[in-house]
C-alpha cells in the first residue's frame, strides 16, 4: 500500500474518534483498524556532508545574523525547517549546568531523532 492510502486511513480514524468525542455517534468503529505499515526508502533523505554545512552557516551570516541564526538552528540541530520556525524566545527559559537550552519538540510531539 501506498502513503496516500496510509493518509487516508489516517483521516478516516480521526473522522471517526473526533465523531464519537464530540458525542455524534455512540463508539468509534474504527479504533481497531490497523494502519498498512509503509517501507520509506531511508536512502532518499541525506544530510548535508561536513563541508556543505560549513559552507551554508558562512553563506547565511553574510546576508543578515537573522539568517545565520537560523542556519545554525537548522544546521547544527538537525532540523526541519517546520521545526526551527516554531522556536520562540520563551522555549530558551530553561537552563542546564548554568547553560540555556531549547527544547525540541518534533513530529508526533516528540522531541526530533538525533541525526
Amino acid at each position: 500500500m501506498d502513503s496516500t492510502v496510509n493518509t487516508m486511513m489516517h483521516a478516516v480514524r480521526g473522522y471517526f474518534r473526533f465523531a464519537h468525542i464530540d458525542g455524534l455517534i455512540p463508539g468509534d468503529p474504527a479504533v481497531y483498524a490497523r494502519l498498512p505499515r509503509i517501507h520509506r526508502d531511508e536512502t532518499r533523505t541525506h544530510g548535508l556532508d561536513r563541508l556543505e554545512l560549513i559552507r551554508f552557516l558562512q553563506v547565511a551570516q553574510t546576508l543578515s545574523v537573522h539568517h545565520g541564526a537560523l542556519a545554525f538552528l537548522l544546521g547544527i540541530n538537525a532540523l526541519r525547517a517546520s521545526e526551527a520556525a516554531a522556536v520562540r524566545i520563551e522555549d530558551y527559559a530553561d537552563t542546564l549546568r548554568g547553560h540555556r537550552v531549547l527544547h525540541l519538540v518534533g513530529r508526533g510531539s516528540s522531541p526530533p531523532p538525533c541525526r
